[in-house]
């Protein structure tokens, strides 16, 4: 390696160049935001050998300039951008290679680790030495070792990256160049979630007050596993363990005192855990100000799981509880003279899972405009229930079971009904739905890998537990993902509106936008517009419908 402390000079049109930086001194915490840390350097490798060394903060513009024409290769581009937009204007390019996002759309499902040690080993057989990173928390100036440390990793990128060029077949290079290389630009232009600070701190000190009224009526410490096991063993009920499987079965099977307790045990756990977790250390680790307003910025990953479905970290906003309470989303609101909208598709996944099966009966339900849930409530109960019966809540979890494999156990244990019927329910829905179990039992004969619409790779595991129904969950979720990826960048490449790209969260199949009250309904017609094309045109012949409502806080759609 030829280190050359200069400024590279212009390089050739198209040729690849791997770019790197390194800060001293980062808040682990925000090392997705522009706003920790010093300048440490820059290395640039422009072919087999030569490396630039810049250590100068105020060279960063020439550089980029001279590197204008040339595919630029990162290891999470996100990261280096972001940090570079400190000091240079970088506009969305297509001319843009992350080692790191296209080893997760060649290999996800095959490999479980993609930092940069982990595709140097795999392309390079070489193994490369990470402790120097962790020195950069700390130091304040560079040494020779921090320098070849440095240039390796740059060095080390663009090979990888010419080596993954060699492999990428069409469908993953469709991927990368189609879904989440413009997401990536999209991603990085999302805004800060505006918090009602007060409400988020008030609703921990009642998570606590509440487990603590519940600890008071309990005669033993619902932490214990030990009392708790002696307890139900002096009352008749013997447990193999106190964790919340076994306290579950207890709810579900147990009647009287024995019933109720489990019940508050549980209780008590979850309110101890939401006061912990979603409290004053969320504020104390994440909250920023932006012009005064207090707002949560989490770092969002283009591709997040093997699905390559996103996820958020730092704070993880996927993990805010919704299911059983809207508390937390009450805490998000926006910010002033603004409107939420909050998005997200009708049925997605069952409207996949129509287009990839072809199941006629499914694909007439989508196109007379009929509520999926409650069409299979009535060929299961022979009854029309409303959207209000629970029983619609219980075929949404029917067609979980379908989509994801799940067993008559799995269903039994999610809905808390004896397994006889969790399985008359899977039973029925394969007969209302032929083409659907067609599709499922040719997809569980996959054994390397399966594919999204869009021809993204799950790789299977045959000696996974899990394998079987990985081959069904992938191509939905990971089509939903797609789906969701190409929607939020379509919208940012349309964006002319004279404020800031209004995306604020995506979680899971829920988009979340903070824009001026006097373009919501404007932004809102656009947005639903793009999320139902896209979707009918990723998966065409079966209608797509996206709900957008508008309210000030984000509990106003859940």
């Amino acid at each position: 390696m030829n280190i050359i402390k200069s400024i590279p000079p212009p390089q050739d049109n198209n040729c690849f160049v791997s770019i790197d930086t390194e800060f001293f001194g980062m808040n682990k915490k925000q090392m997705h935001r522009p706003n920790s840390g010093r300048f440490a350097c820059m290395t640039v490798c422009v072919n087999d050998e030569d490396v630039y060394y810049i250590d100068r903060q105020e060279d960063v513009p020439a550089v980029l300039d001279n590197l204008n024409d040339c595919v630029w290769c990162f290891h999470n581009a996100k990261f280096d951008i972001t940090q570079l937009r400190r000091y240079a204007e970088i506009a969305p390019r297509k001319k843009l290679w992350d080692t790191m996002l296209i080893e997760r759309i060649m290999y996800n499902g095959y490999y479980d680790t993609f930092g940069l040690e982990d595709v140097v080993r795999r392309h390079l057989s070489i193994e490369m030495h990470k402790e120097p990173q962790k020195e950069f928390e700390t130091a304040t100036e560079m040494t020779p070792d921090k320098i070849e440390y440095a240039c390796l990793d740059a060095l080390y990128t663009r090979k990888v990256a010419l080596e993954q060029k060699k492999h990428m077949d069409k469908d993953d290079f469709t991927v990368w160049t189609k879904i989440d290389r413009p997401a990536l630009w999209a991603v990085m232009n999302f805004q800060g979630f505006a918090l009602d600070k007060d409400k988020w701190i008030a609703l921990a000190e009642l998570n606590k007050q509440r487990q603590g009224e519940i600890d008071a009526n309990l005669p033993f410490n619902p932490r214990s596993p030990k009392q708790v096991v002696k307890w139900f063993s002096e009352h008749g009920v013997k447990l193999e363990s106190s964790d919340e499987e076994h306290l579950l079965k207890v709810v579900h099977k147990q009647d009287g005192i024995a019933k109720e307790v489990a019940q508050q045990i549980l209780d008590s756990r979850m309110y101890g855990n939401r006061a912990s977790k979603y409290g004053t250390k969320w504020i104390k680790e994440f909250l920023e100000y932006d012009k005064e307003v207090p707002v949560f910025i989490a770092s969002y990953n283009v591709v997040g799981a093997e699905t390559g479905r996103m996820s958020a970290n730092d704070p993880p906003m996927q993990t805010i509880p919704i299911r059983d309470t809207t508390e937390f989303r009450e805490c998000f609101v926006a910010r002033p003279g603004n409107d939420l909208l909050i998005a997200d598709y009708s049925a997605q996944e069952p409207r996949i899972m129509a287009y990839l099966s072809q199941d006629k009966n499914l694909i007439q339900i989508f196109n007379d405009g009929k509520d999926i849930y409650i069409e299979m409530a009535k060929y299961i109960f022979n009854e029309t229930i409303t959207k209000k019966d629970p029983r619609r809540n219980t075929m949404k979890s029917v067609v979980l079971g379908m989509n994801y494999g799940l067993s008559k156990w799995g269903l039994s244990r999610r809905e808390g009904i004896p397994v006889d019927l969790a399985e008359e329910y899977l039973t029925k829905s394969f007969k209302m739905f032929p083409g659907v179990a067609n599709w499922m039992k040719k997809q569980q004969g996959n054994h390397k890998y399966v594919t999204t619409v869009a021809g993204r790779k799950y790789w299977l595991n045959s000696y996974a537990t899990q394998s079987e129904r990985n081959s069904l969950n992938a191509p939905i979720q990971g089509t939903a993902a797609d789906m969701f990826k190409k929607s939020v960048s379509t919208l940012y490449q349309e964006w002319n509106f004279d404020c800031p790209f209004g995306v604020v969260a995506v979680v899971h199949d829920e988009l979340v936008l903070d824009v001026p009250k006097h373009l919501s309904k404007q932004i809102s017609k656009l947005l639903s517009d793009i999320m139902v094309q896209t979707a009918e045109e990723m998966c065409p012949g079966v209608p797509f419908k996206a709900d957008v409502a508008i309210g000030s806080r984000w509990s106003e759609k859940s």
